[in-house]
């Protein structure tokens, strides 16, 4: 991964203090997807589903450990 700016870094840290519903409805479509996922038929609309899946959960791992980037930097 490239190395995200400490401004970014901030940023992400005050969305995982401050915004509860942000990060509720993050997880919450991350389930949604996978569900998607488990019951997905068309191969191409799966490895959507899994992109999708992924990308979710890359930012919501970059919000909860923003703070500890931050120290760390």
């Amino acid at each position: 991964m490239a190395k995200i700016s400490s401004h970014v870094l901030e940023s992400l840290a005050r969305i995982g203090f401050s915004e509860k519903p942000f990060m509720e409805w993050l997880d919450t479509e991350l389930e949604a997807v996978k569900e998607q996922i488990m019951f997905q038929t068309d191969e191409a609309q799966l490895r959507i589903s899994q992109g999708r899946a992924q990308k979710l959960s890359e930012i919501r791992t970059l919000i909860r450990t923003a703070p500890e980037m931050l120290r760390k930097a």
